[in-house]
């Protein structure tokens, strides 16, 4: 699995363009979801006993179309929904392990493909938004039980998602950068369940950082779960696999 961090500028420059941080503070509502049609196209590229994979595209941030892997389980019934997230520069192929996994337990699972090339938060958050749009439309899903798990840009990107969307309650934030914008928008949080795992050897965020992230959590009094792994960045497969135990879990627990 794949995962690069901005340069200083890039960095910098997504900051910068945030409504509001820095000069009183954002709106919770800094990112709203532009609704509409979602115009999903899509078709079934693998299938087992157990789950079916679709590539889809539907429709995101200004419009553009958003590719992103579909797994879903092949029991009946309604199901749990997960939105997952790769690092900068990371592939939404990265994360169809993890989701073909979440299927196997019986969740319905959706790693989206977000810009490369974005020069502010607005086209990842509101992606984001709309692909939760997508799974709560779905009628084998239960829109009462989805979560967002996320490594890296796509585990920032999930918390400032936990500030502006009351949807999802659950949260998987893996190796997620303390940035001012994720502390800012963690205190508007409307998820009550986080796990935060994080790489002891962790080269790009320096410990200081992820620590700020567990902070920002704890204050919430949320449900919080924190575990370290004898890695760098990128988490191995040990974790990646206790994510979609600790996401199944948590969500299969909340139905009725």
């Amino acid at each position: 699995m794949r995962s690069r961090y901005w340069s200083s500028a890039a960095a910098v420059l997504l900051v910068s363009t945030l409504v509001g941080v820095g000069c009183g503070g954002a709106r919770p509502d800094a990112f709203p979801d532009p609704g509409g049609p979602l115009d999903m196209h899509g078709r079934v590229v693998a299938s087992t006993s157990a789950y079916t994979l679709e590539l889809i595209s539907f429709r995101g941030a200004g419009g553009r179309s958003v590719d992103a892997y579909l797994s879903v389980p092949r029991r009946s019934g309604r199901h749990p929904g997960v939105v997952f997230l790769t690092g900068s520069g990371g592939s939404m192929l990265d994360f169809v392990p993890i989701e073909l996994s979440f299927a196997e337990q019986g969740g319905v699972g959706l790693s989206i493909q977000q810009p490369n090339d974005a020069t502010s938060w607005k086209p990842l958050v509101v992606n984001v938004r709309r692909a939760l749009d997508l799974l709560a439309a779905r009628p084998d899903v239960d829109p009462q039980r989805l979560g967002v798990s996320g490594l890296s840009l796509g585990a920032e990107t999930a918390a400032i998602v936990a500030g502006v969307d009351p949807r999802p309650h659950v949260f998987d934030l893996m190796s997620a950068r303390g940035r001012p914008v994720v502390l800012h928008y963690l205190r508007y949080a409307h998820g009550d369940t986080f796990y935060v795992q994080n790489g002891r050897a962790d080269e790009v965020i320096p410990r200081p950082q992820l620590i700020r992230t567990i902070r920002a959590i704890e204050a919430l009094h949320a449900r919080l779960r924190i575990r370290w792994y004898p890695t760098m960045h990128t988490l191995d497969q040990v974790a990646y696999q206790s994510a979609v135990d600790w996401l199944s879990a948590k969500l299969h627990a909340a139905h009725g």
